[in-house]
């Protein structure tokens, strides 16, 4: 189970990559790593940090941008997979947390 500072840590790692403000996604990940002590935490920090790097790479031009859809259907898969595991469990709320909180942030089409 993550811990309610992990939590809230992860939660606002995840805002400071949604405003793409990834030198303070950076801080905060680095400053979050010693405070990580569970299974689940650690899945949850490695898919912010998965995430992290992906935006700056995409920011170097190397790689896509993230799409909310697939990061859901990524994370709907591991929740399915029966070799799931706390790790996994982990991973796979903080990419929902993250495809939530990009799907909201972005106008919708009329």
């Amino acid at each position: 189970m993550l811990t309610k500072v992990v939590q809230e840590s992860i939660a606002s790692i995840l805002d400071s990559l949604r405003r793409s403000d990834l030198e303070e996604a950076k801080h905060k990940i680095q400053a979050l790593t010693p405070d990580v002590k569970s299974e689940k935490e650690r899945g949850g920090l490695l898919a912010a940090a998965g995430i992290y790097a992906s935006m700056a790479k995409a920011k170097e031009g190397t790689m896509q941008t993230w799409d909310a859809g697939r990061i859901e259907r990524a994370a709907k898969s591991i929740v399915a997979s029966q070799m799931a595991d706390e790790f996994d469990a982990g991973y796979a709320e903080t990419l929902l947390s993250y495809s939530k909180l990009t799907a909201s942030s972005q106008p919708s089409a009329e």
